[in-house]
């Protein structure tokens, strides 16, 4: 039987964690910090079906975080890192080549241990690119994949294999689904960015369904096949990192 998965979920953001994972769904929790990801693992060492990855939030980066030390120390060890990347929106400009040097040694880290990252890349697409291809990270997914960015990027991410995760933007936005057609169905996961986003603290695994009966219509086939298929690939991410 196929189960519903969820590559990005901030576990820890949720005013009541134990209801979300309760829900039983397979799930890569994100964090921003190592503050969040140590909450994050402790909320979550009794449920198996949870995978926590090491995250640093971009906009923390330059802005004062002091931890960086012993976050890069448990990158040694973090054998799925999310979320991480670069966000170049409004007001954050002063920190945008903190960020690329930051996500440059990560990206470095990840490369040398075969490890696999998951990437936020708001408004800095083909940066977060260059970035991610100079250091030939292997395992590579395009978190929140937005319709907004370049499409030729799109295909390039596609040729390197690299995954893409969609969420519940998809169910209302018209060039995001018409985008899909051009993904190989190999190639998707799904996730919710709950709390956050379209999703905010309600039920992901209603939002989760509705995506994969977007994912069925642009695949021409069930729901079913459909969640069958993104399982699929999310099991063969966590094989290839022998988590």
């Amino acid at each position: 039987m196929a189960m519903l998965t969820d590559i990005h979920c901030h576990i820890d953001a949720y005013p009541h964690p134990a209801q979300v994972l309760a829900d039983g769904v397979h799930t890569v929790a994100a964090t921003t910090s190592l503050a969040s990801f140590v909450r994050t693992r402790i909320l979550c060492r009794h449920h198996p079906q949870v995978q926590v990855a090491l995250g640093l939030h971009p906009r923390r980066i330059g802005t004062g975080y002091d931890q960086w030390l012993e976050w890069g120390q448990l990158l040694e060890t973090a054998p799925l890192v999310s979320e991480v990347g670069l966000d170049f929106g409004e007001g954050n400009e002063e920190h945008w080549a903190a960020q690329v040097r930051h996500l440059s040694e990560i990206a470095a880290a990840c490369a040398r241990e075969n490890r696999a990252l998951v990437l936020h890349s708001r408004y800095a697409e083909a940066e977060v690119w260059d970035v991610v291809m100079a250091r030939h990270v292997p395992w590579v997914v395009w978190h929140d994949y937005r319709p907004e960015g370049p499409k030729s990027l799109l295909y390039r991410a596609i040729e390197a294999g690299h995954l893409i995760s969609v969420g519940p933007e998809v169910v209302q936005n018209a060039s995001l689904r018409q985008r899909l057609r051009a993904i190989p169905r190999t190639q998707v996961l799904t996730e919710t960015n709950g709390p956050y986003g379209l999703l905010g603290t309600a039920d992901r695994v209603a939002a989760l369904r509705d995506i994969l009966s977007i994912l069925a219509e642009a695949w021409h086939c069930s729901p079913q096949e459909a969640e069958i298929q993104v399982e699929r690939n999310y099991a063969q991410l966590l094989d290839r990192r022998s988590f």
